[in-house]
């Protein structure tokens, strides 16, 4: 059995049967008008820079079309920002919004979902 840790660095991605990737990915939502924003940024960079997981920041004003759908898809709705989704074996999961978490919180919450 492996046991897989998101968090460790050098873990090679595996691809699951269904061909989903095996390492998480976060999507940072982010706005110009955003006073947290920068914070939020920080905190994720701070908590994944050297890790496999990938961090996707996007701007929600121009929200990819498909990225879009697949969060009406998932019933996911960005009502403020920052907001911090995680993606994982095809699941999505809004992990924050509106707030800044700690570095520990997120590491946490990355670690209990993968």
């Amino acid at each position: 059995m492996i046991i897989h840790d998101p968090l460790r660095v050098g873990v090679m991605s595996e691809m699951t049967p269904g061909g989903q990737a095996s390492t998480p990915k976060l999507y940072l939502f982010t706005q110009e008008s955003c006073v947290n924003c920068p914070a939020a940024k920080a905190v994720v960079h701070e908590a994944f820079d050297g890790t496999d997981i990938n961090i996707q920041t996007v701007d929600l004003q121009n929200l990819d079309g498909d990225l879009e759908f697949r969060l009406l898809e998932n019933q996911i709705f960005i009502a403020s920002t920052p907001a911090i989704l995680i993606e994982y074996g095809g699941r999505l999961k809004m992990l924050h919004s509106g707030d800044v978490p700690t570095v520990e919180e997120i590491q946490k919450e990355v670690r209990d979902f993968a």
